[in-house]
């Protein structure tokens, strides 16, 4: 089975008929209507809850324990905001050049409605030919860019009916040579440092204790910890490499004033092995000997990071997929933190894979190339098969 079976241009129009579609941070119900309708008229049943998180269930022939025989099929249906800089209506997707250079043009066409859209074709295939143990659960959640309208992200919800043994995100993984296995991603921890000085009229700031002087440092110093982390190995040429960076800070009252008070806001993303503990111990180093300044630090952390078991029957089957389809596994590593360390968290085998281009993602003329979608759904069908064989023994 090659990319060639599936068709590209049934594959671009799906895909633009989801950019079309307005689908923010819980603000998903249009995306839930379009993914619900397409499944049922696969003949796939769906499930839709009430945050708008789809769940289509593919049963083999031959049912066993879901913990045991399930792949969960994962993609978020809500896109970020427009950025700055479109030239043209981001909702309005357009299709430009020809051949390789055959783009689709629109917010979320690599992040990652083009993962959706790979998720819904290969589905036909596996409908059509019903595997005989594996368990395919075909999960469209929302919430992964950020959380709207009371809704979180819905991976959650989809764990808490749905266990299962392994997960492939769609999220976007090609790169200039096509599809990458992306072997897992970084955690992410947020920090919060309060500074507290003395406050003192700016005519003579050395009767105060100046916190925003105070950030500086502290921001010198985070600065300085991101420089000397090292590469961590994962597989091969694979390497990790943690991260550290102030993303806002605030502080003063009045432009006479010494301010006494600033609060930073600190995203640390964890390499795997790391822990909690080390981004609280880096607080402490940062925010230690600030001349009469005191500091309050509070770290919150959904999950460290993930890396897929690279001897288990999960990455053999996607390596052989990947070789078989396109001539060699290539391996990528995610540093950014994906839905991922969800699955981890609730024991499952994970993997990242989609026809998305690495690097679109958040920017203003988001594109995917054309020809990585059938790829991508054939690679989907492809990993099923194996692991469909697997438990067949």
């Amino acid at each position: 089975m090659q990319s060639s079976a599936y068709d590209t241009d049934a594959m671009v129009r799906t895909l633009c008929e989801m950019i079309a579609i307005k689908a923010l941070s819980g603000e998903e119900k249009p995306m839930a209507d379009y993914v619900e309708t397409f499944l049922r008229r696969l003949g796939i049943p769906a499930e839709r809850d009430e945050d708008d998180n789809v769940v289509g269930i593919l049963e083999p022939r031959e049912p066993g324990d879901p913990r045991n025989n399930t792949l969960i099929l994962s993609g978020h249906t809500d896109t970020v905001v427009p950025v700055e800089g479109w030239a043209s209506d981001p909702f309005a997707p357009a299709v430009e050049g020809d051949g390789e250079d055959r783009r689709v043009i629109g917010l979320g066409a690599s992040d990652m409605k083009g993962g959706l859209a790979a998720m819904l074709h290969a589905a036909e295939r596996l409908a059509a030919a019903r595997p005989e143990r594996l368990r395919v659960l075909l999960a469209f959640t929302v919430c992964e860019e950020g959380s709207g309208h009371g809704k979180k992200n819905g991976v959650h919800k989809v764990l808490a009916r749905h266990p299962g043994r392994w997960a492939l995100t769609t999220e976007a993984s090609c790169g200039a040579d096509g599809l990458t296995l992306a072997l897992g991603c970084q955690g992410h921890a947020q920090g919060t440092i309060v500074l507290r000085g003395r406050s003192a009229h700016s005519a003579s700031p050395e009767r105060g204790k100046n916190a925003i002087h105070a950030a500086a440092a502290v921001v010198s110093r985070l600065a300085a910890m991101h420089e000397h982390y090292p590469e961590i190995a994962v597989y091969e040429n694979v390497h990790a490499r943690a991260s550290v960076a102030v993303t806002r800070i605030g502080g003063g009252q009045a432009t006479n004033i010494i301010p006494e008070r600033c609060e930073l806001k600190v995203s640390r993303r964890l390499a795997p092995g790391e822990t909690v503990a080390d981004f609280e111990r880096e607080l402490a180093r940062a925010t230690s000997g600030l001349n009469g300044v005191s500091a309050e630090t509070a770290v919150h952390c959904d999950a460290t990071a993930c890396v897929v078991d690279v001897h288990g029957p999960f990455f053999q089957a996607a390596r052989e997929a990947s070789v078989q389809l396109f001539g060699a596994a290539r391996c990528s590593w995610n540093r950014a933190r994906t839905d991922q360390v969800l699955f981890a968290q609730a024991g499952m085998d994970v993997l990242n894979a989609g026809p998305g281009s690495m690097g679109q993602a958040h920017v203003a003329g988001e594109y995917i190339r054309a020809h990585d979608l059938p790829r991508g759904a054939a690679f989907l069908q492809a990993v099923c098969e194996r692991l469909d064989a697997f438990l067949k023994g």
